[in-house]
């Protein structure tokens, strides 16, 4: 029987899946434990959730354009998102605030990097370039995605994705 429900955007379910079939890829990894999920052709896509970030996280994110920019397409499992695995929370280097996810739905994509969009601590605000806080002029920000452009430096003029960490640089493993 063919749910006819509205589920979705078909936009973003048929970019997921042709760019997964032009990298030859059913399956995803997850980006914090490198866990592989089946990717379905209908909602929910993956039991966890699709990202875009303007930088590779690993070499398992997938090279895409998106609305005319090189983006990377990532994904976050379920079980990290909502941090119930043991060993698969991770907190910030910095502050050693948990990183959240549970607030994500689960099996669609944001057009952002959800991991600059949640900085916790004044250090995942400066430049990639001079190390100066960038907080004074962004720290708020209207939207999440707002993050994840490319911006430039006040102190030293360098354009770049200030926002988008490495998740190395930013994040540990939470070991309970």
């Amino acid at each position: 029987m063919e749910d006819e429900g509205n589920h979705g955007n078909d936009d973003t379910r048929c970019f997921i899946l042709s760019t997964l079939a032009a990298h030859n890829s059913p399956r995803v990894v997850c980006l914090l434990c490198s866990s592989t999920l089946p990717v379905y052709d209908r909602y929910p896509l993956v039991d966890g959730t699709f990202f875009l970030s303007p930088r590779q996280h690993s070499k398992h994110c997938f090279e895409a354009k998106y609305e005319g920019k090189t983006q990377y397409l990532s994904v976050v499992c379920m079980d990290c998102l909502e941090g119930t695995a043991p060993n698969r929370r991770i907190k910030c280097r910095f502050c050693a605030t948990p990183w959240d996810g549970s607030s994500l739905v689960l099996g669609t994509m944001y057009s952002y990097d959800i991991f600059a969009a949640q900085a916790c601590c004044t250090e995942r605000y400066k430049c990639n370039n001079c190390q100066k806080s960038l907080a004074s002029s962004f720290q708020k920000m209207p939207f999440y995605s707002d993050y994840s452009h490319d911006i430039m430096c006040s102190q030293c003029t360098v354009q770049d994705f200030h926002f988008v960490k490495s998740l190395a640089f930013c994040f540990a493993r939470d070991i309970p």
